[in-house]
């Protein structure tokens, strides 16, 4: 059984930022990955996440520019280019959008730069729009894309580069604390380690049942379509930006200019359905594509064309829908890492704050929003802030 400083349990875009920021400081560390690195299972493939300064909380907000920074830093030492900026637009019904109206104060509130626009004015800088009167809309300089694949792929290289290891097809069946530590029991072997990093993503519920815990952690199956539009050219980075519909606790969309592949991607944001990690399905949700459909015929019409592919990916959800950045209450060698089905964007800076937390104890962020013990995960009547197929979720996937 070797041992090491830190164990990185789940390799995904958050596992592997963790294991370059560990290998960075210097940390003896291990990365196990119960698949492939970079496989299509869980969270962290395909070519494009939104990167943003644009949130509707302040917690968010003041950690997006160190996400931007940290990602720069892996940039300059890879030499490839992960961040995208496009401009980005976000837009919804402009009557009560408390969401959208929460993105304008929060941006106000912390000093970050926006314009609003009328729908006319948008379709003067972006014709590829079709917005009614009723629609309203801030656009914001800095939003862009950050390369998913690549970017975890250049954090585990980096990792390698400054001493870590990475073993693959290492499934754990046990982990077990001790006052030293942590023993993990895998089908490649027991490894021990000081410090245990848990970014295991959509199977973080089942970790925490292998401790004898339960987490009210939502997964669901996500999609993303390719268009192969016949008007191409007009969605080239440069002529067209990222967006965001913000529906007002109804229909969210999102999508991207053409990046990755000569197609333009555009998702229904939490329009799939429950699902367990081991047992979820690889085909096309037809409700969540019809809908996407529609949306895009509305207000993007010259997007739609054949399409290219659908592809497939998981959310998992506390369900304030916020992050878990924290030490495992009662387990001080435990730190759990999990990205809320939205935290790819974060990524590099979130493995820099769990080096912090395994090294030093602690952080110079304020993350108290994504500790343990707030409402969402310690009140078992907390009323979860998201529907799913217009049923809110009140029960664990495994009870559901």
């Amino acid at each position: 059984m070797s041992h090491h400083d830190v164990i990185v349990l789940g390799c995904g875009g958050l596992g592997s930022a963790a294991l370059y920021w560990l290998a960075r400081a210097g940390a003896n560390v291990l990365g196990l990955e119960q698949f492939e690195h970079g496989h299509e299972q869980g969270s962290s493939h395909d070519h494009s996440r939104i990167i943003r300064l644009s949130y509707d909380g302040v917690a968010y907000a003041r950690l997006a520019p160190y996400s931007y920074a940290c990602w720069s830093e892996v940039e300059a030492e890879s030499g490839i280019k992960l961040v995208h900026k496009t401009g980005g637009i976000d837009f919804g019904p402009a009557e009560d959008n408390a969401e959208l109206q929460a993105v304008i104060d929060t941006m106000k509130a912390v000093g970050t730069p926006f314009e609003e626009w009328t729908p006319k004015e948008t379709m003067q800088h972006f014709p590829q729009f079709t917005l009614p009167d009723n629609v309203r809309v801030i656009y914001q300089a800095d939003t862009g894309l950050v390369n998913a694949r690549q970017g975890t792929q250049a954090h585990a290289l980096l990792a390698k580069a400054r001493g870590a290891n990475l073993l693959e097809g290492a499934k754990v069946t046990a982990i077990k604390p001790n006052k030293d530590g942590v023993t993990l029991s895998t089908t490649a072997g027991e490894f021990s380690c000081g410090k245990l990093v848990l970014s295991v993503g959509p199977w973080l519920g089942i970790a925490m049942q292998m401790l004898g815990r339960t987490l009210p952690i939502t997964v669901t199956r996500e999609q993303v379509t390719y268009f192969k539009s016949p008007n191409i050219r007009d969605f080239a980075m440069g002529r067209f930006p990222v967006w965001i519909w913000y529906g007002n606790r109804e229909n969210s969309f999102y999508g991207f200019p053409v990046y990755g592949e000569v197609a333009v991607k555009a998702a229904e944001d939490l329009g799939g359905q429950i699902t367990h990690p081991d047992k979820r399905s690889f085909e096309k949700d037809e409700r969540s594509d019809r809908t996407l459909h529609h949306f895009l015929s509305d207000f993007i019409p010259s997007m739609v064309g054949p399409e290219l592919y659908t592809k497939t990916c998981l959310y998992d959800m506390p369900p304030d829908r916020n992050f878990i950045l924290d030490i495992l209450p009662g387990e001080p060698n435990i730190l759990v890492a999990d990205g809320a089905g939205h935290g790819f964007k974060f990524a590099s800076l979130i493995g820099k704050l769990m080096t912090d937390l395994a090294l030093e104890g602690k952080t110079p962020h304020d993350l108290s929003e994504f500790a343990f013990d707030r409402p969402a995960l310690t009140d078992s009547q907390f009323k979860p802030a998201f529907k799913i197929q217009d049923k809110v979720l009140t029960e664990w996937f495994t009870k559901a």
